[in-house]
């Protein structure tokens, strides 16, 4: 069974879905279940609102094929109530055979939003095993490193949470550094930030963090805590969207900012710990994954 993803994938640092499509693209070639070419493929596999024009294209081309619907996140509870990309691609969602959810959470909030397709299942996102991994061995530094990553500058990914572990975290015990992109009138005085840096780089410097953070909220499937838990990087969460599938045992959850002080104590004390408690599946097993739900159809 060949698969041909309508997606106009790129190398360069961009967002979640470019990343998780590109890797899932790799692991197909290897599982000899990908094809270049749309009039060869069995599947059709589209993403959210994106490249909409050339799809509905080939669903006229070829309406014997399977099309399947990988579902973005909720735009209207991760951005503004009246972004139109949510409305867009359940609109999109009617050319679909079946829809992939990227989470328990997403799936369920859809539904809140009228939106339950006949024929779905849920498949978490993947990391790069080849760049992601423990193929490594942590430094024993003197204080520990804290690590948050972000594409997107949207408010909602922590950047106010943030501040005040800018003005509230002991830094005499914590190194933290943010890569990626914030929002301009977004100052800290402690937290070190670094521009965007292409995967391989984020992959390089999750060899040297103790802990990753992330604060974002209503976030579906973050590839940044995959891709940390993936590098044997206990994770403290928000406990919102679809973290708390995530993470499981390999670190912890927070509500606010007390919960957060006090739950980086309890990784710091115990990292080997909840780094021996990280399940997380490569994205060899997500292509798998993939690969039975589309002969399932």
């Amino acid at each position: 069974m060949k698969t041909f993803i309508s997606f106009p994938l790129t190398n360069d640092p961009c967002g979640g879905g470019n990343q998780f499509l590109r890797n899932l693209k790799h692991e197909l070639i290897e599982l000899a279940a990908f094809t270049n070419l749309a009039e060869e493929a069995d599947v059709i596999l589209y993403n959210g609102h994106q490249n909409a024009e050339a799809t509905f294209n080939l669903k006229k081309l070829h309406p014997e094929k399977l099309f399947v619907h990988r579902m973005d996140g909720l735009q209207k509870l991760y951005n503004t109530p009246d972004d139109p990309r949510q409305d867009l691609a359940i609109d999109y969602n009617k050319i679909s055979n079946a829809t992939i959810f990227q989470s328990h959470w997403a799936k369920r909030e859809f539904s809140k939003f009228g939106f339950n397709p006949k024929i779905n299942t849920v498949i978490h996102n993947s990391a790069d095993s080849k760049l992601f991994n423990k193929n490594h061995i942590k430094n024993k530094n003197k204080k520990t490193e804290l690590l948050c990553t972000s594409w997107s500058p949207n408010l909602k990914k922590g950047f106010n949470f943030y501040k005040k572990l800018d003005e509230l975290l002991d830094f005499s015990k914590f190194n933290f550094t943010f890569i990626g992109n914030k929002p301009a009138n977004i100052i800290y005085k402690n937290i070190k930030c670094l521009d965007p840096l292409t995967t391989s780089e984020i992959a390089t410097y999750l060899q040297g963090v103790d802990i990753f953070v992330s604060a974002t909220i209503d976030d579906c499937c973050s590839n940044s805590i995959i891709e940390a838990l993936a590098s044997g990087v206990p994770v403290l969460a928000q406990d919102s969207g679809g973290n708390p599938e995530l993470v499981k045992d390999g670190g912890l959850l927070f509500k606010d900012i007390d919960d957060f002080l006090k739950n980086i104590e309890a990784i710091r004390t115990n990292i080997d710990f909840y780094r021996k408690m990280i399940n997380i599946k490569t994205t060899k097993e997500i292509a798998a994954d993939y690969i039975n739900f589309f002969k399932c159809l």
